[in-house]
């Protein structure tokens, strides 16, 4: 398939040398700035463009891998012919391509994605929708080629996805941020904390969450809770995220 492929950040990246060394073909890469699209399209075999009017219209798939609200904007500027125009978003909407082409889908993976860091997307889940059924196997066959699993999820149904991925990954990367900075005042490695963390993923991949839980929160030990507290003074921020954190915790303990 020949693909045109809007976006050089992180997702742009990932996916477009996934589906190069799939077999695909890409015809140009955008991006506003020109060290990023040039350096993502070299690894393409594409051409790389600055201007969204310079996207020529005879690409059979434009993937738009943009920030949430750059993407009308950019989108208004292209021309994509017949080709199908589908973006990688969690959290717009399909009704979102609507004005810009005939042919639209959703191409979500539920990764979190580096420019510098492989992955293997043979593990990631791939959400898709469509505007119609030759559309919806078209993309489900571009899944199958990076042998993904696949789901078929509506807008509001991904945009509830979406967000419980930001709880289960960016709240809990900040949280390994805050642990890091409570070590480095006591001159202590954050690699003390990896096997706990590594032990704590494995636990939920054949339990329930709530069922794994552990903690001072669990039986509300105040002794513990009010020590810990206590060295949160000079993190008011912390110190207030722990005790909601604390208090849910201990809420979903009685309920389970």
């Amino acid at each position: 398939m020949r693909i045109s492929l809007l976006g050089a950040g992180n997702l742009g990246t990932r996916l477009g040398i996934a589906l190069k060394a799939a077999g695909h073909e890409f015809v140009q890469v955008y991006s506003r700035t020109e060290d990023s699209a040039r350096t993502l399209a070299d690894l393409l075999g594409a051409q790389a463009v600055i201007r969204p009017e310079a996207l020529q219209s005879d690409a059979s798939l434009y993937i738009c891998a943009l920030k949430d609200d750059v993407v009308p904007d950019v989108l208004k500027k292209v021309d994509v012919g017949n080709g199908i125009l589908v973006h990688t978003a969690g959290s717009l909407s399909l009704e979102i391509l609507k004005p810009f082409a005939a042919k639209t889908g959703v191409f979500y993976p539920l990764q979190t994605f580096n420019k510098e860091r492989d992955v293997d997307f043979s593990t990631i889940p791939v959400f898709v929708e469509a505007s119609d059924k030759v559309v919806l196997y078209m993309l489900k066959q571009l899944a199958a080629d990076l042998h993904c699993e696949i789901y078929d999820a509506t807008s509001e149904q991904r945009l509830k996805l979406h967000l419980s991925a930001v709880f289960a990954c960016n709240f809990v990367n900040y949280l390994y941020s805050v642990s890091n900075d409570l070590l480095a005042e006591q001159n202590l490695p954050f690699e003390v904390l990896k096997p706990l963390i590594l032990e704590t993923a494995a636990k939920v991949q054949h339990n329930a969450p709530a069922n794994v839980q552990t903690g001072p929160a669990v039986r509300f030990d105040h002794t513990v809770m009010d020590k810990h507290l206590t060295l949160l003074e000079k993190h008011p921020a912390w110190k207030t995220l722990y005790k909601e954190l604390s208090a849910g915790i201990h809420q979903r303990s009685k309920i389970t």
